[in-house]
């Protein structure tokens, strides 16, 4: 798998958590992790074998240097990290826990990242034999500049041949600095192959999606964006902050692959769960060749075992995820 060259693009963010189901209000304990969507895609793609880089930029500090570290721990090619003086982003997560929902605060602005100028990087140099890019609609929220970064990215990937995947990821908080995603996404979307849909607007925990839903809704997709050859939906039904029901699915825009959909209890953390979801359906389009019913199998494995994970990386391996899908339930004990 090695002859695949996929490279990412977002900004590397050190997460802080109260500690136990804290409220921020009643903590003065932290965990840190660091994440960020595109982080955690490459992360889990190094994770699972594929040559991934990504580009980005870390302080020069002793913090810069663990999370660079973190980045090369999970098989990600840090070539393309830039180091400068510039702030580290950081956000704040509270979890959810029973009826109560979680909370993010974002501290993101005036750092590093959203600094960037759009020729921070030279596109011609970081796309040099890849054959996939991986973007996601957290970057171009974060500033004007990341958005310009961002579109000058998809423009090079596209003119080189690359395949191009999207994830959505809307983020009300992070589109504050003068456009809103209705203006600026459609643009950056048009060139792009593989990309996450929107859900049919229904209660999942009252009522059925049918297959037609979904390919109604991956047309729709299709039928804007004439490239994109793939969409996928991660379907979940919320019951409580700790019991989830999760299913994948994948329209080619012949035929709707639904996976099993998991019983999720006893959720440790769900943060990151959607993008354990787009790395699965990368590394399942690239494993798999062409098998659409394993590739969504794959990612919907993957992102359920990602909720049971601390953290926003999903530090699983693929064989795990195979087993997950090959027994009744995946928890046995490894001796």
């Amino acid at each position: 798998m090695k002859e695949h060259k996929i490279i990412t693009l977002g900004e590397v963010l050190m997460r802080l958590s109260p500690i136990r189901n804290k409220r921020f209000g009643q903590s003065n304990e932290y965990e840190s992790f660091f994440g960020g969507a595109e982080l955690n895609v490459a992360a889990s793609l190094g994770n699972f074998g594929l040559n991934v880089s990504m580009a980005t930029v870390l302080p020069s500090h002793e913090i810069g240097k663990e999370a660079l570290n973190y980045l090369k721990r999970y098989d990600v090619n840090t070539t393309h990290v830039i180091r400068n003086n510039d702030r580290l982003g950081i956000y704040f997560t509270e979890a959810a826990s029973m009826q109560r929902g979680g909370k993010v605060i974002y501290d993101r602005a005036f750092s590093g990242f959203s600094q960037l100028a759009i020729d921070s990087f030279d596109w011609n140099d970081i796309f040099q034999d890849a054959t996939w890019f991986h973007w996601s609609g957290i970057t171009p929220a974060v500033s004007k500049n990341a958005a310009l970064l961002t579109k000058v990215a998809i423009e090079k990937a596209y003119e080189k041949g690359l395949r191009i995947s999207m994830d959505y990821n809307y983020r009300s908080k992070l589109w504050q600095w003068g456009k809103s995603h209705e203006e600026v996404m459609p643009e950056l979307m048009e060139k792009c192959h593989v990309m996450s849909g929107i859900h049919p607007d229904v209660d999942l925990l009252k009522e059925e999606v049918s297959d037609l839903d979904f390919a109604l809704s991956g047309q729709d997709m299709m039928n804007k964006y004439p490239h994109c050859k793939v969409v996928v939906f991660s379907s979940r039904g919320v019951i409580s902050a700790n019991h989830h029901t999760w299913q994948g699915v994948l329209y080619d825009g012949k035929k709707v692959y639904r996976s099993k959909q998991y019983q999720l209890t006893h959720i440790v953390d769900r943060i990151g769960g959607g993008d354990a979801f787009m790395a699965g359906v990368i590394y399942g389009l690239h494993e798999y060749e062409g098998n659409l019913q394993s590739c969504i199998d794959f990612a919907t494995a993957a992102s359920a075992l990602k909720h049971g994970i601390d953290g926003d990386f999903n530090a699983i391996t693929k064989e795990e995820v195979v087993q997950m899908i090959t027994s009744d339930n995946g928890s046995k004990v490894e001796r």
